[in-house]
C-alpha cells in the first residue's frame, strides 16, 4: 500500500484552498465588526483580550496562563452561547486547519503522478491498530461537511473505482461477544437496531416511541463506554446535565451488566498480572496501572479496559487485510486502510467480484468468534463518494 499511494487531483484541493482561504477572510471581517476593531484571530493574546476585555465575556471558571485568559477548545466551550463570535472561531479554525494541514499540503506530499504514499506504522498505536504518518491518512476529518470535501480529491486512476468496505460498529460488536453478553450478541446477530433498543431500553419506553435525540444519546454511550466515559463527558457531549447522565450510565450499566463485569475483570486482571491480552493473546503490559498519581492510573485504566476490544479488532483487520490480499490476485489493489475500513483500487468491471470478495472475506475472518460480523461497502469514482 505504500508503495502504490493513492491518487490525488491537485486541482481539486486548489480550488478547495481557494474557497477556504475566502471564506476565511469573510469570517475574519464578520468578527472584526463584532469586536469593534480588527485583530489577529491565531494569536491567544489578541483574542484573549477581545473576548475579556473588549467584548467582557465571564471569566469564570477559565484557565488562565502567563499571557492571560486561555482560548483553547475546552474554554471556549465554556463560552458557548454567549456570544455569536465564539462559533465564528471555531469555524475559522476549522478552516485554517483543513487548508494547512490538507488543501495547501497534500499536493506537495505528491509523487510526479500525484499519489501520496503515506507510511503505516504497525506499532506505535499500543493496540496493535495500524497508524499513518507523513501525511497521516487516517485522520482526514469525515464529520464535517468542509472535511468530507478534501476526501473527494482522493480519486481513482482513469477508468478505474474506488471500493470501501467498512466493519459496521465493529468494537461493539466485539465488545458483546468478548464479554459474553449474549442479548447484545443475540440483538446483533438478529440485525436489531443497537442504538434504538438502547434508548427504549435506558428509558423504559418502546422502540418505535424512540427519538432521534434519545438514540443520538444512546449512540454516545454505546460507544463511550468502551473508552471509560464519565457522566461528564457523556454530558458534554449530548447536552444532559450532569445528574442525567449519571442516571443514564448507572441504567445502562444495570442492562449491560456483562460488560460492566468484563471492564472490571480486565482492570483486575491488569492490576494482579501486570499485562491485558487480545482475544488471539497478544499482549500489552500495564504498569502505570498501580501508580500512586491519579491521573496516571486513570489513564492507564482506560487504556487497559480498552485494549483487548481495540486490540482484538486490530488482529481482525490485519487477518483480513492478509485473507483479502490473496483473493484480490489482479482484480484490483488494496491502497488504504483506515481503522475499521479497507480500501481498493479496481477497474471498474471488477467492481462486483471485488465488493463480494471484500464482504464476504472480512465478515467470514473469525468465525471462532459467535458473532456475525457486518461490512458495508460502497463504490465510487472518489473517496467522498463513498
Amino acid at each position: 500500500m505504500e508503495h502504490r499511494g493513492v491518487l490525488i487531483d491537485p486541482s481539486v484541493l486548489k480550488k478547495m484552498s481557494e474557497d477556504l482561504g475566502a471564506e476565511h477572510k469573510k469570517l475574519e471581517q464578520e468578527m472584526y465588526a463584532m469586536a469593534g476593531t480588527e485583530f489577529n484571530i491565531g494569536s491567544p493574546s489578541q483574542l484573549s483580550e477581545v473576548l475579556f476585555n473588549t467584548l467582557e465575556l465571564p471569566t469564570t471558571g477559565i484557565k488562565k496562563g502567563k499571557t492571560g485568559f486561555s482560548t483553547g477548545q475546552a474554554e471556549l466551550d465554556k463560552l458557548r452561547g454567549l456570544h455569536p463570535i465564539i462559533e465564528l472561531i471555531e469555524k475559522t479554525r476549522e478552516l485554517a486547519k483543513l487548508k494547512n494541514t490538507y488543501s495547501d499540503s497534500l499536493p506537495k506530499l505528491a509523487d510526479e503522478k500525484n499519489r501520496i504514499h503515506t507510511t503505516f506504522n504497525q506499532d506505535v498505536a499500543a493496540t496493535g491498530r495500524l497508524s499513518s504518518t507523513n501525511p497521516n491518512l487516517q485522520n482526514i476529518p469525515i464529520r464535517t461537511e468542509l472535511g468530507r470535501k478534501i476526501r473527494e480529491a482522493f480519486i481513482a486512476d482513469g477508468d478505474k473505482v474506488l471500493v470501501s468496505a467498512d466493519y459496521s460498529q465493529f468494537e461493539l460488536r466485539l465488545a458483546a461477544i468478548l464479554a459474553g453478553d449474549e442479548s447484545l450478541v443475540n440483538d446483533f446477530n438478529g440485525n436489531v437496531d443497537i442504538h434504538t433498543k438502547t434508548a427504549s431500553e435506558v428509558y423504559g419506553i418502546p422502540m418505535d416511541d424512540v427519538t432521534k435525540s434519545q438514540r443520538r444519546d444512546a449512540k454516545v454511550i454505546n460507544f463511550g463506554v468502551l473508552y471509560g466515559m464519565s457522566p461528564h463527558g457523556l454530558a458534554a457531549q449530548t447536552g444532559m446535565s450532569f445528574g442525567q447522565a449519571k442516571d443514564f450510565i448507572d441504567q445502562y450499566f444495570k442492562l449491560r451488566a456483562p460488560i460492566r463485569k468484563y471492564i472490571d475483570d480486565t482492570l483486575a486482571k491488569a492490576r494482579t498480572e501486570g499485562y491485558v491480552e487480545t482475544f488471539f493473546g497478544r499482549r500489552r503490559p500495564t504498569p502505570d496501572i498501580t501508580s500512586s498519581n491519579f491521573m496516571v492510573r486513570a489513564g492507564a485504566e482506560r487504556a487497559a479496559a480498552n485494549m483487548p476490544i481495540q486490540g482484538t479488532e486490530a488482529d481482525l483487520m490485519k487477518l483480513a487485510m492478509l485473507r483479502v490480499d490473496q483473493k484480490l490476485g489482479d482484480l484490483g489493489d488494496q491502497v488504504l486502510q483506515i481503522h475499521d475500513s479497507i480500501l481498493i483500487e479496481c477497474p471498474e468491471e471488477n467492481a462486483e467480484k471485488v465488493a463480494e470478495i471484500l464482504k464476504t472475506t472480512m465478515e467470514e475472518i473469525a468465525p471462532e468468534l459467535a458473532i456475525s460480523l457486518r461490512v458495508d461497502v460502497s463504490t465510487g469514482k472518489n473517496w467522498g463518494d463513498l
